[in-house]
């Protein structure tokens, strides 16, 4: 769990990352006192435990406190929520860093203000058990129909997946298909397998009544992390300063709440309709700290590069270290807390 993962010296980093997070919210409420509250839009990439940490500043009334008004809204994946930042229908945008790649390739800027969980083995591919693919030999996908998502996580994490077989894209047949169709094409034969998160993997496994099961992934984290961000956009920045620290403060204030509070799953349960044993089962794997470091820079790069190779955008004509980089607004959590910065 990770309460559990986070034990070393909890007392101090507690206090610590309390007593910054107060200071922001302190300027917040006191710029809040009198007037009417901010209101904000925010918009999801899926109702996954992916983005349990947005969601605890939700179910723990971290932005209520920090006099925002937030409405939330869920779309299927981060490339859908990232439209609705990009045209203005939202403030902030959860989301992985994959929609985030591809829109910066295209020449579009979303900027991002905190980088809060990254994973490794929350994605999963998830195939039948007495199907033709062996769950635990990678290299039995070979010729073999594979959905995911186009132009998300889903497909970057096989494709680093296939890499880790010896195997590439080329290798399969890759299939656009809509999370919400991925099962039943799966138990209907349409596809051999599918490449989505884990809580998709665990509906499917009761929807099928345990036919279903995720493949290995011993050796993937060295090719593959997820990072998990809020975003927004220079118009955001420009015309709502406050609003975007106050979003950087929630944050901080839901890291510590879900430091302080082992019970913290219940709140994302009941936001995605999953049970608590299967958030804290699922997110046993993911790093939920608010960071800005050179692996992620490094990976966003990486991704990009992919991305590139996969015929999915076309080369920018700035270098792709520095078009990322002018995309990182770190003002925010280094106000709260300056030592979560270290990205060069």
């Amino acid at each position: 769990m990770y309460a559990g993962r986070q034990s070393i010296s909890l007392s101090r980093r507690r206090f610590v990352v309390g007593a910054g997070t107060s200071l922001v919210a302190g300027v917040c409420a006191r710029h809040a006192v009198g007037q009417t509250s901010i209101a904000a839009t925010l918009a999801y990439g899926s109702t996954g435990y992916t983005w349990s940490l947005p969601m605890v500043a939700e179910g723990a009334h971290e932005w209520d406190r920090l006099g925002v008004n937030l409405k939330a809204i869920d779309f299927p994946t981060g490339r859908d929520s990232m439209q609705a930042l990009l045209t203005g229908a939202a403030d902030f945008s959860a989301s992985t860093d994959t929609p985030l790649v591809l829109a910066a390739l295209q020449g579009l800027r979303p900027i991002v203000l905190v980088n809060y969980s990254r994973y490794t083995r929350d994605m999963k591919i998830v195939v039948l058990k007495d199907g033709p693919i062996d769950p635990a030999r990678p290299a039995s996908l070979k010729g073999r129909k594979i959905a995911t998502r186009i132009g998300t996580s889903g497909q970057f994490m096989l494709a680093k997946y296939l890499e880790m077989a010896g195997l590439s894209m080329g290798d399969i047949k890759l299939l656009d298909l809509s999370p919400d169709d991925m099962t039943v094409s799966l138990m209907r034969g349409d596809i051999d397998g599918f490449s989505w998160t884990a809580q998709a993997a665990n509906v499917a496994e009761r929807q099928s009544g345990g036919k279903v099961t995720p493949m290995a992934q011993d050796g993937l984290e060295r090719l593959f992390q997820s990072h998990e961000l809020l975003l927004t956009t220079e118009q955001v920045l420009k015309d709502k300063p406050e609003l975007a620290r106050a979003a950087a403060a929630a944050m901080f204030a839901a890291e510590d709440y879900m430091r302080s509070h082992p019970d913290w799953v219940e709140l994302v349960a009941k936001r995605t309709l999953a049970t608590a044993a299967e958030v804290q089962a699922a997110t046993s794997v993911y790093d939920f700290s608010i960071r800005f470091d050179d692996r992620f820079l490094k990976d966003l790069v990486s991704e990009a590069e992919w991305a590139i190779a996969s015929g999915l955008a076309r080369p920018p004509k700035q270098d792709l270290t520095t078009l990322f980089r002018g995309l990182i607004d770190t003002g925010a959590v280094k106000a709260i807390r300056p030592d979560r910065v270290t990205m060069a």
